[in-house]
């Protein structure tokens, strides 16, 4: 990716572990789904550290996309709708996008 290219991060924060099965399921789908859209993992679900603050979330995974867009395109892909659905089968998990 280019220096001057802005680009956006997205941040999954893993909240509780519903079906270990099935989200391994899903992860094996995962990037496939994340880079129809240009995304890339760059961090996969992984514990966190807390540098301040109290509680962390069982895991935290981070994705990097082109831009914003892209990363909208990706979550709200109607042909990606069962791979979402087999996510939220597995976690409950909140994503958050930062980026212009």
């Amino acid at each position: 990716m280019e220096d001057n290219q802005v680009t956006c991060i997205a941040v999954g924060i893993l909240r509780e572990m519903k079906d270990e099965a099935v989200f391994s399921e899903y992860r094996a789908v995962a990037a496939d789904a994340i880079a129809k859209h240009g995304g890339t993992i760059l961090i996969p679900p992984s514990p966190p550290t807390v540098l301040d603050g109290e509680d962390a979330p069982a895991a935290v995974v981070i994705l990097e996309f082109p831009d914003k867009e892209s990363a909208e395109a990706w979550r709200n892909d109607p042909e990606l709708a069962s791979v979402h659905d087999q996510r939220n089968a597995g976690v409950h998990m909140d994503i958050l996008a930062v980026g212009l």
